[in-house]
């Protein structure tokens, strides 16, 4: 097993001693430093097969060597020993306790920045954008609980890399202004100094700027008399420049950058000091009911400005056919369909050579179409979630349907993940860091990729489109009601089935108060999911879109064909044309079925434009019949799509979530196994009812 050396610094009253025992679990070793009488505590645990040595360093609120406790902390990390610092930050008092992880980071490159006290900041008001520090820190920066134990194994899992892969390449840069010239003429000075070629050359060009009499003695020992007395002309000159104490201005500098970073990713809400009134979200019976009304409006909200639905099938089943079609023809996904259909159409006829123009058209446009068809979705999600969140309705939702979740083994946390999962899984299955134990974070990762993201959404609708004698909702209904039923009963049974049968989930969740959603706060939240999805998910569907159009335009010669049943793709799917056996889809155009669920394995979306691709089909309802599918048929597709194995990015983020091959392989014969049940149960009922 590797071992990893990690210290843990802060200053007094971050939250140090009880982050320290939560991770060690109170198995602490207790010394002293050597050579003095302060006391030293070490710890161990295991993470991801490494075995983590954890150095209590002392509190201290910075790195000046004033004092013993100074001068301690300050010889460990320049020492070498450690080979990871978590660097601690009061999350309430977050201005104030950045500065030593800031002189940290100037000296030592392998950090991880740890925000605790996370739980008391939306209760306090203040927003922290996590990942604007991150990359002006350049380090990873977790937001931790030691009271609810949120973000401790996401922290875990950054020390590891951190220490596989290293942090920052340089060490962290502050602009001293005037000073600047003077610390470039010591550095300049020490390069010719062979004995000090172990410390950072800026670092100590600062410091002995500062007047550290620890290392200006080291000087004169190391580099002789000579370096010393040019140091001491140039600190002489320096002091005149900058008009007052050389150590207060260094110091000033620093908080300047601090509060610079405090700008840039720290909002405060203003908060009513009125006491809080017990809120109708608490009643067991009332607050359940409250928080799934409110979830459901908001997705049948969002999902009617998107695509048109459930609203276009209310108004048909009311009759008003034309206005169902004008609420679906206008909606974001229609609109942008009718824009993009335009522009492939004009490349098809503007392009002469016949290969250039399918690869243009249904190569790179139509692999664009498919990412901007749901990201409308996804965008109004994360944004309508983002204001939920930060006006403290998520929290108090948290807790309404807490009940129900405890019954299946799942804390009101999981309302979290679940919410983030019907936009997109990947974002879903991070958010199941904030579980409360291990075995309910593995639960969820396992099960998360059953709740129907954005882009099922999407083929569930297309789908419905292509049905004869039933209403398109059966389709859109079955696909959620299997898929929930799914996520419930096997997070259920996974529950009992755990080895170590953990306590009943209870709450560990802070109830900030209502306040008015803040804009800045609002947009960060959404585009970090929005940018997460684009860089992602997003880059996997172009590619994939490609991949379809040449697997299905070119044969196994690699020649050129503008008849898909005789591609590379036909070839490959009709081999494994038993796997729809089980909805009885059969005839020589099984193949295309089992391409599009291939493809949906890339990403789930895709399974639409390959079958329209390969069938040569305007729309769904043409390439169901050129297939030709029962309505029977085509529902139990729809329910095993929705629940089978899920896109590459889903899987991808379960691999690196749990960093175990064994349970990603797990939640793939889980889901497939759960998706040939079910979706071969429907279809046998349906043909009992038909």
């Amino acid at each position: 097993m590797k071992e990893v050396t990690v210290a843990v610094a802060g200053q007094p009253n971050v939250g140090k001693s009880t982050f320290f025992n939560l991770l060690t679990k109170n198995r602490v070793l207790v010394a002293n430093w050597p050579g003095v009488t302060v006391e030293k505590h070490e710890g161990f645990l295991e993470h991801r097969g490494y075995r983590i040595k954890l150095v209590d360093l002392p509190g201290v609120y910075g790195l000046s060597a004033l004092t013993l406790e100074e001068r301690i902390s300050r010889s460990y990390i320049l020492g070498g020993e450690a080979d990871v610092i978590i660097a601690l930050v009061d999350t309430t008092i977050p201005e104030r306790t950045l500065y030593l992880p800031i002189q940290i980071l100037e000296m030592f490159r392998n950090v991880v920045v740890a925000y605790t006290k996370y739980d008391m900041a939306h209760e306090m008001g203040i927003h922290i954008n996590f990942d604007a520090l991150e990359k002006r820190l350049g380090v990873p920066v977790v937001p931790v609980s030691a009271a609810t134990g949120y973000g401790i194994e996401y922290l875990l899992d950054k020390v590891v890399e951190v220490a596989e892969k290293g942090g920052r390449r340089d060490y962290l840069r502050i602009d001293y202004g005037e000073l600047e010239p003077f610390i470039e003429s010591v550095e300049r000075e020490l390069a010719e100094c062979e004995g000090l070629k172990e410390y950072p050359s800026r670092w100590l060009a600062i410091r002995l700027l500062e007047g550290d009499e620890e290392l200006s003695e080291l000087l004169s020992e190391k580099c002789g008399g000579d370096v010393y007395r040019s140091l001491e002309e140039v600190r002489a000159e320096a002091r005149k420049a900058v008009g007052r104490d050389i150590s207060e201005f260094a110091s000033a500098k620093r908080f300047s950058f601090i509060m610079s970073l405090a700008r840039e990713a720290i909002v405060r809400a203003r908060i009513p000091e009125t006491k809080r009134a017990r809120s109708l979200f608490y009643h067991p019976v009332i607050g359940m009911a409250l928080s799934l009304t409110l979830l459901l409006s908001i997705f049948m909200l969002v999902f009617t400005v998107n695509t048109g639905f459930p609203l276009n099938t209310v108004l048909s089943l009311l009759g008003q056919e034309e206005l169902a079609r004008a609420v679906e023809e206008y909606s974001l996904s229609g609109l942008l369909e009718k824009g993009l259909g335009w522009l492939m159409d004009l490349a098809r006829s503007s392009i002469a050579n016949p290969l250039l123009a399918s690869f243009v058209a249904d190569g790179v446009i139509g692999g664009v179409a498919t990412i901007l068809a749901f990201l409308p979705l996804i965008l109004i999600v994360m944004f309508v979630l983002s204001v939920v969140e930060d006006a403290g309705l998520l929290p108090r939702m948290a807790v309404g349907v807490s009940a129900l979740t405890t019954k299946i083994g799942l804390s009101g946390n999981a309302l979290f993940p679940i919410t983030i999962s019907l936009g997109c899984n990947v974002p879903g299955i991070m958010g199941a860091r904030a579980s409360l134990t291990a075995g309910e974070r593995i639960r969820q990762i396992l099960t998360l990729p059953l709740v129907p993201c954005q882009a099922r959404l999407v083929v569930l609708l297309a789908l419905a489109t292509a049905l004869r004698t039933l209403g398109g909702w059966l389709m859109v209904f079955t696909g959620y009601v299997a898929a929930f039923s799914a996520f419930v009963v096997l997070n259920y049974a996974l529950y009992r089935l755990s080895r170590t049968r953990e306590p009943t989930p209870e709450m560990l969740l802070e109830i900030p108060a209502y306040h008015k959603p803040l804009g800045k706060v609002v947009w960060w939240m959404t585009w970090n999911n929005v940018k997460h999805f684009l860089e992602k998910a997003g880059t996997i569907i172009f590619l994939s879109s490609v991949v379809v159009w040449a697997l299905s335009s070119f044969t196994p010669a690699l020649t050129y064909t503008d008849d898909p049943s005789n591609s590379i793709a036909a070839e490959v799917s009709r081999l494994l044309a038993p796997a729809v056996y089980p909805f009885h889809v059969t005839g020589e155009n099984t193949w295309m079925v089992v391409f599009g669920l291939l493809m949906g394995f890339v990403a789930k979306e895709v399974f639409v434009s390959s079958i329209l691709t390969i069938t040569g089909a305007p729309n769904m309802a043409e390439a169901v019949s050129v297939i030709g599918l029962t309505d029977a048929q085509l529902i139990a597709i729809g329910v095993f799509t929705t629940l089978y194995v899920p896109c590459l990015a889903t899987l991808s983020t379960i691999y690196s979530e749990t960093r175990s091959a064994k349970l990603t392989a797990l939640s793939i014969l889980l889901l497939m196994g759960t998706a040939y049940l079910i979706s071969a149960l429907v279809y046998y009922l349906l043909t009992l009812i038909l």
